[in-house]
C-alpha cells in the first residue's frame, strides 16, 4: 500500500466475539494506513453497514451469530467483487481456509495470528493473497501429502454448513447444544445430519459422531505436528490479550 495517499483504507469488522473486534478496531486505530468504518456480530447488519459505507477491506469471522461467515463472503464477492475480504477463524484449519478461499477470501488467519493483522490487511488491499502462520504450514502440509494424508476425500464433499456442524459432533456437542450454538432449531440439525450420513456413507448418528471424532483427532495431530514450524514463523499476542 502506498505510504503517499493521504485517504485513509476503510475497514468493515464482521465477527461475533466482542473482544475480538475491540482487539481489532484498537490495532486499526493504532495504524497509519487504516480506519475502521464499522462493526459488528450480525449477518443482517453486516450487509447494511456494507452498503452504506462502501468499505476498501472486510475483515469477516466464519462464525457469526445466526449465520455462517463463509455465505457472507459469498454475498459480498457478489455486491462487490473487487472488495477485498479477510477471513479471520478461532481456530487454526486448513479444511475452513481452503473454504473461505473458495468462496472469495483473499487472506486468511487464526485468532493466533493477531500481530500479522495489519501485514494482512496491507497486503490483501494490494491483490496479493495472505495466509497466517499458524495455518499455512496445514495447508502447505494437506498438498504437500495429498489428501488422503487428512483423510479429507470425503469430508469435501461437505457443504460449508455441514462441515461447520461435523466439526463440532467431533467435539463432542449434542443435537440441543448444536441447535442453541448455531440458533437454529433441532430438527435443522437433524436433517444436516442426514444430509452428512448420506454423503459420507453411514448408516447411524453414531458412525457420524465416531467418524467426525476421527476427523478432529487427525486435524488436531496435524495441527501438533505443525506446531514448532508455526511457532518459529512467529506466533504473535492473541486477540484475547488486549493488543
Amino acid at each position: 500500500m502506498s505510504g503517499k495517499s493521504l485517504t485513509k483504507v476503510k475497514v468493515l469488522i464482521v465477527h461475533r466475539t466482542g473482544f475480538v473486534r475491540s482487539g481489532v478496531l484498537s490495532l486499526i486505530a493504532k495504524s497509519i494506513p487504516f480506519t475502521a468504518c464499522g462493526e459488528t456480530d450480525e449477518a443482517p447488519l453486516a450487509r447494511e453497514l456494507f452498503l452504506r459505507h462502501k468499505p476498501d477491506l472486510v475483515l469477516i469471522g466464519l462464525r457469526l451469530t445466526g449465520a455462517d461467515g463463509i455465505q457472507l463472503i459469498k454475498e459480498f464477492r457478489s455486491l462487490n467483487p473487487a472488495v477485498p475480504i479477510l477471513a479471520l477463524s478461532e481456530q487454526a484449519d486448513a479444511f475452513s481456509a481452503q473454504r473461505a478461499f473458495r468462496a472469495g477470501a483473499r487472506g486468511y488467519l487464526s485468532t493466533e495470528d493477531a500481530s500479522e493483522l495489519l501485514r494482512a490487511l496491507d497486503e490483501i488491499s494490494t491483490g496479493r493473497p495472505y495466509v497466517g502462520a499458524s495455518v499455512l504450514p496445514l495447508i502447505l502440509s494437506n498438498f504437500a501429502g495429498g489428501a488422503k494424508s487428512v483423510g479429507s476425500s470425503d469430508i469435501n464433499t461437505l457443504s460449508n454448513r455441514e462441515l461447520e456442524i461435523f466439526s463440532f459432533i467431533g467435539r463432542g456437542l449434542s443435537v440441543s447444544e448444536l441447535a442453541s450454538e448455531l440458533n437454529v432449531s433441532v430438527k435443522t440439525i437433524e436433517t444436516h445430519q442426514m444430509r452428512m450420513k448420506e454423503k459420507l456413507a453411514l448408516h447411524s448418528a453414531a458412525e457420524l459422531r465416531q467418524k467426525a471424532r476421527e476427523w478432529v483427532a487427525r486435524s488436531a495431530l496435524n495441527r501438533i505436528r505443525e506446531e514448532p514450524e508455526a511457532e518459529q514463523a512467529g506466533n504473535g499476542a492473541r486477540f484475547r490479550s488486549g493488543l
